[in-house]
């Protein structure tokens, strides 16, 4: 049950958003997750393998098992910072490494390109890691993602 909603209460949709009879604004679109950062070839959150195997599971069925999609050589992750995309001081980020942070997913959103599905993510702790860090996105960063799965077949 979401926090300051109750049993028999009337809720009003509004495009993404519901409104309460509290006049509690609730985005029913996203949800709450968490992982563990590490900090090897870049900085990721690690996360619950069951997050990925169930939206590869629901892209399968959603091309109705025609088209072969298979799940992110590296695992549940969001990648926080690149090394490809990102100059760091890699001693700084380091005392990140087990750092538990929540973060908010928003499957709505999910991208599908010709080689990924993804799906959009916001953490506000990996934000502040980045302006810490003093991190530049740059054109070429698509924003915090996890990757569901991707036609790319290596092997």
């Amino acid at each position: 049950m979401v926090k300051g909603l109750e049993l028999g209460e009337e809720r009003v949709k509004c495009g993404r958003w519901r409104l309460t009879s509290y006049k509690t604004v609730v985005n029913w679109d996203m949800f709450k997750c968490s992982g563990t950062i590490q900090v090897i070839d870049g900085v990721r959150i690690i996360t619950d393998l069951d997050l990925i195997r169930y939206y590869h599971w629901l892209v399968t069925e959603h091309f109705y098992n025609c088209q072969k999609f298979q799940l992110p050589t590296h695992g549940a992750h969001v990648t926080v910072i690149n090394p490809k995309l990102h100059k760091v001081n890699w001693s700084k980020a380091r005392k990140y490494i087990g750092r538990v942070v929540e973060f908010d997913v928003f499957p709505e959103d999910a991208y599908v390109s010709a080689v990924n599905v993804w799906i959009p993510v916001k953490c506000a702790f990996a934000d502040g890691i980045k302006k810490e860090l003093g991190v530049d996105d740059g054109p070429k960063y698509w924003g915090m993602h996890v990757t569901v799965c991707n036609r790319k077949f290596n092997g």
